[in-house]
Parts: C-alpha cells; structure tokens; sequence
C-alpha cells in the first residue's frame, strides 16, 4: 500500500482540516502517518498513524521540530510528502533534492497574512510579505503540487508553473451529529475559531453589551484558542468593565466533536471578521460549518459573504466594525425565530447539497492518484 507522509509543525495533530478531512480520507485508500504538535509520541485513529511533536512556547525553538521532521520524512520513505505550513517550505525543496514528491497545502494568503502577524515588528510587516511572496512563488515551481483551501489564494499563481489543485474546506460533520432545539431560555451567540482583534473579537463584546442594556438575555461563546499576545487579559478586563460577567464563555481550544455540541445551543452564528485582504476574498470555514448545523448567519458584510449568504438564504450581513449595527442585526434576529428557523433550513440544505467534504474528498484522492502514477 502507499505511503502519505502528512506533516505539520505549527498545527495540532486534531486539526479540523489536517486531521479530520484530509489525513482520515486519504486513509481510507493509503497509510498514512500524521506528524504535527501533540502531546503524545504515537497514536492511531480513523486508520491514520498519529506521531506527536513538542509544541514550543519560544518561537526560536521551533526549528527544532523542523530538523525532526526531516529525519522522520528522510526515514520514512513514503511515496508522497504533503505539508501544511509555509515554514516547511526548505524542508520540502530538501524532500525535493532526494527526489520525493511533495505536495504544499496552502491554509490561507500567507502574503496577506504576514501583514498582519504581532511578532513581526510593523515597519517590516510590508517588506518581509514581498519578500515572502517572490520566494514562495519560486519555491512552488519545484513541489509536485499545490493545495489551495479557498479559489481566491491561486488568483497570483496564473504564471506559477506547478499542478494546481482547490480543495476547499467545506465541513466534513453532517448536521445529524447535534440536535437542534435547546431549551435554554438565553439568546446564544457563538463564534468559532481564532479568536483575535481582526475576528471581531472586540465588537463582538461590545454587541453583546448593546444587547443586553436592551433587555434581550443573550450569552456569547467563543470558542477556539487565542494565540494574539495580550489579547485574553484585554478581554477579561472588557467583561469586567461592561459588566459581562456570566453572559460570555471563553472555551478555549476544543475537539471539533465539542464544537458541534456548542453548535446545539446556539441561536446565531457570528463571523464578523474585519476587512483585511485575507478575509475579505475568502469564504471562512465557519460560514459552512454554521449552515451544516442548522444556525442562521450573522456575518461580515464583504462582498462575497454577502452574496453568498444571500443566494442561499442562509443569513445576514452587517458591517463588522459598528458594534451599534451588530447589535441591532442580533436584536432583529432574535425578535423573529420564524426567520432564523428558516435560514437555518436553507443553510442545511445548502450543505448537504453543495458544500460538503464528500465532494472535496474525491478531488484529493483524485490528485493523488495522478501524483502517485507519476514516474
């Protein structure tokens, strides 16, 4: 049987798109190892061999895991190579020199991306993305393939000579996995995902706020990991100062098995990401992933979003920077249940028609296949 090498030195070994779509599909027609972050050595489940890395807290030590995960790529001897974290681009072009197929799955528009990273001091932010953006291009010329997780990332790589593939990041849950209908008598909110200033974090606090001086009893979950430096204390002390206490949850990082289960409660789904290039010409993961649960949307009013959401029927849209604005779409939605039970119908039908993993699952084992009858 052939081997699929996935690795990752950034993302946990669980990792909704590593992990349970990609790594457990192609498992079902290849062994797979997966290397990425946990807190384990060795693990298998949904047939996929799980080898576990260390995550460092010092960014200067990830370097360490690098130099592991070539010795184990090195050893391993598998037949494709598939990373996920432009870091691992050296890595892959040595993969490359010993003549190994290699495959770059890219998550989002790093070159947007490094524009808006904390740790890079700002007066470089600019330079280091077009310093960032020649490089990748050259690199890419020489893997065997390249992933893209949303159409709008190859839009600059028309003059990139490499296979291109879009495997979009449609959820891979079905909406029988939770149970609709709650009983709680609040008005939830939830938010799945990073959490971070440019995700609306900020606004979203301050909605709830507005909500609640109106008299609607509203709870606001937010849910995933903050990796932002500082940003957990400033929103503590923001549920402090607008008296909040008791009506948000801040979860943490959490199995996308719980993620759906916070799904069941939740009247809205929120996605009020700023406008930043990066999200404005993408379609988050999360918009899909409320409609496969059954939750209407309320959503950042980008253009794509928009006609997205209203093409399906699915949701509303609002701009993500007006709290006062945000808060009055929550308002709105929760005065009406006869229209959120109908988006949300709308948005599950849509999933289960149209953006669902099934259809992306055959475009990956497709890929492969021509990968793996390559000479």
């Amino acid at each position: 049987m052939k081997k699929i090498f996935v690795m990752s030195s950034v993302h946990q070994w669980n990792d909704g798109r590593i992990f349970y779509k990609e790594a457990s599909s192609l498992a079902q027609k290849f062994k797979v190892q997966l290397h990425a972050l946990a807190d384990f050595e060795l693990a298998k489940k949904n047939g996929v061999d799980i080898y576990g890395l260390p995550r460092y807290k010092k960014r200067y030590l990830r370097p360490i895991n690098w130099l592991r995960l070539l010795w184990r790529a090195l050893i391993a001897r598998a037949d494709v190579y598939h990373f996920h974290d432009p870091e691992l681009i050296p890595l892959g072009l040595v993969l490359k020199v010993f003549g190994r197929r290699v495959v770059f799955d890219m998550h989002e528009d790093y070159t947007d991306a490094i524009k808006h990273k904390q740790w890079i001091p700002r007066v470089m932010r600019g330079w280091v993305s077009k310093a960032y953006n020649y490089l990748e291009k050259i690199c890419c010329r020489f893997f065997d393939a390249v992933i893209f997780a949303e159409l709008a990332y190859k839009d600059s790589y028309h003059s990139v000579n490499v296979r291109q593939e879009d495997i979009l990041n449609y959820p891979v849950f079905h909406y029988q996995y939770i149970s609709r209908g709650h009983t709680d008598t609040r008005f939830n909110l939830v938010y799945a995902g990073t959490i971070s200033e440019t995700r609306g974090a900020v606004q979203m606090l301050e909605a709830l706020h507005l909500v609640l001086r109106s008299g609607t009893m509203a709870h606001l979950y937010l849910i995933g990991p903050i990796y932002q430096a500082g940003l957990e204390e400033k929103l503590k002390r923001m549920v402090n100062s607008l008296k909040l206490n008791g009506s948000v949850t801040l979860t943490g990082r959490v199995t996308p098995e719980e993620v759906y289960s916070y799904y069941s409660r939740a009247d809205i789904g929120l996605a009020l990401l700023h406008p930043v290039e990066n999200n404005t010409k993408s379609l988050v993961t999360k918009l899909f992933e409320y409609m496969s649960a059954g939750i209407p949307v309320l959503a950042s009013n980008f253009p794509s979003w928009q006609s997205l959401l209203s093409e399906v029927g699915a949701g509303v849209t609002v701009d993500p920077l007006n709290p006062e604005a945000i808060a009055s779409e929550i308002r709105y939605l929760a005065d009406n249940p006869a229209i959120r039970s109908q988006m949300g119908k709308h948005g599950c039908s849509a999933y289960r028609t149209r953006f669902n993993w099934q259809s992306e699952e055959k475009k990956l084992w497709d890929l492969y296949r021509v990968l793996l009858s390559r000479q």
